[in-house]
């Protein structure tokens, strides 16, 4: 009797391992062994429990319908990020019709108001999981609260990289992954350069300067510096007649007598002469200049140009100063 109770628990117990055994390796049959559950789990309002269910289904056999469910259940359980994640991967699947496509895209665009988005695109394989939700497949659209997050990347024969992304409300970030690092162009060696003939150096352009100042305006003042000279030298010498005066009227004499009126003589016609180049100075300083870049009657290169003379002759009292312009 003993024996026969041993050999029937160990038959059973083989049975109860066989069955998983047999699910596992028939995709199918556990995707919808998995589905069923999900659905018990859902009916009994055990929301989480059926949309762990449901993705599992998933895992073993992709479907759009499968995937919509999962989000149904994360919505009605309280965890809006994976319902998000659920809906946009059940918009990827073909297989819903008209009313659940509507339906996922519009709790998608609501739910994504309210959370961050990362939409991540990488090489054919790789594999990437936000956090500690579910690992999907890229191109991936994956969802979370505001605020720093961990990004698990799983690259095709290269194990798991992780990096912090930031998200922020209502706002999409773009993620492009590479399987393998660029690798650097390898700098090529500067070929030499054929030496060429040293050319001639080019002359800098001669460069005309024009003086501000005409020759005609700069003989004024010359003539006006000689006529101020001319005007202090009168005033010194006027200054030394009239002590030569106040000498020879304390001690009269010849020789007192010629010396005061030749200061006298001397310092009028410094003032005579300096007063004269002043005036002519001032007179070239003046006069208004022609313009030379208007070509006149007369001129060789079709101006009419006149040179300014200026000539200073003795006189009977003095010196007489002469131009013409």
């Amino acid at each position: 009797m003993r024996h026969r109770l041993a050999t029937l628990l160990f038959a059973l117990s083989t049975s109860l391992v066989a069955v998983p055994a047999v699910a596992q390796d028939d995709p199918a049959a556990e995707a919808r062994q998995q589905y069923t559950q999900g659905k018990e789990a859902f009916a009994a309002k055990r929301f989480v429990e059926a949309a762990l269910h449901f993705e599992a289904a998933a895992a073993q056999r992709p479907h759009a319908v499968t995937l919509f469910t999962a989000g149904l259940a994360w919505d009605q359980g309280g965890r809006p990020e994976r319902a998000a994640d659920a809906f946009s991967r059940s918009l990827d699947v073909p297989g819903l019709d008209a009313k659940q496509t509507q339906t996922a895209k519009e709790r998608v665009a609501q739910l994504e108001k309210t959370m961050g988005t990362l939409v991540i695109t990488g090489f054919e394989g790789t594999r990437v999981q936000l956090d500690q939700l579910t690992e999907v497949s890229t191109p991936a659209r994956l969802h979370a609260s505001p605020g720093v997050h961990v990004l698990s990347v799983r690259l095709v024969g290269k194990g798991i990289e992780r990096r912090d992304v930031t998200l922020e409300l209502g706002q999409t970030q773009k993620i492009a992954l590479e399987n393998e690092t660029p690798k650097e162009t390898p700098k090529e060696t500067p070929k030499e350069t054929p030496k060429e003939t040293p050319k001639e150096t080019p002359q800098a352009p001669r460069v005309e300067v024009k003086h501000s100042m005409s020759i005609m305006k700069a003989a004024g003042f010359a003539l006006a510096g000689v006529g101020v000279a001319g005007l202090g030298a009168g005033t010194i010498l006027g200054i030394q007649a009239l002590g030569g005066r106040d000498a020879y009227n304390a001690a009269p004499t010849r020789e007192g007598y010629d010396h005061a009126r030749a200061l006298a003589t001397w310092s009028t016609l410094s003032f005579i002469v300096g007063g004269v180049f002043v005036a002519g100075g001032v007179v070239l300083v003046v006069l208004p200049e022609k313009d030379e870049a208007k070509p006149e009657k007369g001129d060789p290169a079709g101006g009419d140009r006149r040179d300014a003379r200026l000539f200073l002759a003795p006189s009977g009292t003095g010196a007489v100063l002469g131009g013409a312009f």
